[in-house]
């Protein structure tokens, strides 16, 4: 890890040190984030979109959509990390969000689910609109965070640094 430290006459933060990890350790935590992710975003869904295909159960969002979704976002979570001291970091905390807003509505548009038993006339409907509602709170307050983070750091570049990176 390299450390720098703030100029008490340069605008921006006030004097003191932060040490901002180099790109390589960056770059490490980035991809040992990747791992979780794919995983949870992309093989957990899929295997289980798979398992309900393969019994005969009409899938509520398709199989590609939810690979290519979970790509995107794991994509977006890793840049972010590695290009957090940057000035792209809202932005992608921004583009981020909004794909995950996306997603989430994908499966909000479609959030009751009715399975017929077969060889019968019964029907059960689970909805879980509520759940992903809330689930929405999250991206949302993230949109806002990475919009404030933009804001702030085109008026004052570095000084989230002795935050995001103390000694």
């Amino acid at each position: 890890m390299s450390a720098s430290v703030v100029d008490a006459g340069a605008a921006g933060p006030p004097a003191g040190t932060y040490q901002i990890p180099s790109l390589g350790w960056r770059i490490l935590g980035g991809a040992l984030r990747l791992i979780p992710l794919v995983l949870i975003l992309i093989g957990v869904p899929v295997a289980i979109l798979t398992f309900l295909q393969a019994n005969g159960i009409a899938l509520p969002i398709p199989i590609p959509t939810v690979e290519l979704i979970g790509i995107v976002i794991t994509v977006l979570i890793v840049a972010r990390y590695i290009l957090k001291p940057s000035g792209a970091y809202g932005p992608l905390a921004i583009a981020t969000a909004a794909v995950t807003i996306v997603y989430l509505y994908l499966i909000l548009v479609d959030a009751t689910y009715h399975l017929t038993i077969p060889g019968s006339g019964v029907t059960i409907a689970v909805g879980y609109t509520d759940l992903i509602l809330v689930l929405l709170l999250v991206p949302t307050l993230t949109l806002a965070a990475g919009a404030l983070t933009l804001i702030e750091d085109v008026g004052h570049p570095r000084e989230r640094w002795p935050f995001d990176f103390p000694p």
